[in-house]
């Protein structure tokens, strides 16, 4: 039993220091299975893994991450859950990364996840994708002192109303 555990402590750790390595390691050890599906569970699930590195994790575009990122996001039930609940329910076992590009994939499957479960709210996954990705980067404008000059919502709002339907949801989150 005590062996188990340490087995255990020794996977999060090395996790919360090279992730693919302490994945690789509790597959190995048997404390986690090889399925992507076992992998999404581990990182939604266990206690003491560092958020950051599980978003940087999941925003790899190597085979395996990539498959773990999809079942990771599609663990989650979205059905009637409001937009911006989903995407707060979603971000709380995660960090988002650094890098514009893994914020892409992650906020894209996401979205397809969100029409997945609530049909009716979009005209297409797109839209979810844009709105999506429009609070992400309008939430690090309002709350990361790094960035100087600050987006005013009703430019916002312009800019992609004309395009996508659902950008209004934009001002009732206060942006």
């Amino acid at each position: 039993m005590k062996l188990m555990q340490i087995l255990w402590q020794e996977g999060i750790s090395l996790f919360n220091r090279k992730p693919k390595k302490g994945i690789e390691f509790l597959i190995n050890a048997h404390k986690v299975g090889n399925s992507p599906e076992d992998i999404a569970a581990f990182l939604k699930d266990a206690s003491g893994l560092n958020k950051t590195l599980i978003g940087d994790y999941l925003g790899e575009r190597e085979e395996l991450s990539l498959k773990v990122m999809h079942a990771y996001v599609d663990s989650f039930d979205f059905q009637g859950m409001e937009f911006d609940e989903a995407i707060r329910m979603f971000l709380q076992g995660f960090r988002l990364p650094g890098e514009a590009q893994k914020i892409d994939r992650i906020m894209e499957k996401f979205a397809e996840r969100y029409c997945k479960c609530n049909p009716k709210v979009f005209s297409s996954a797109d839209t979810a994708y844009v709105l999506a990705y429009s609070v992400i980067l309008l939430n690090t404008d309002a709350h990361n002192p790094m960035v100087k000059n600050k987006v005013c919502s009703f430019n916002s709002k312009n800019s992609c109303s004309h395009d996508y339907d659902r950008c209004d949801v934009l001002v009732s989150f206060g942006y």
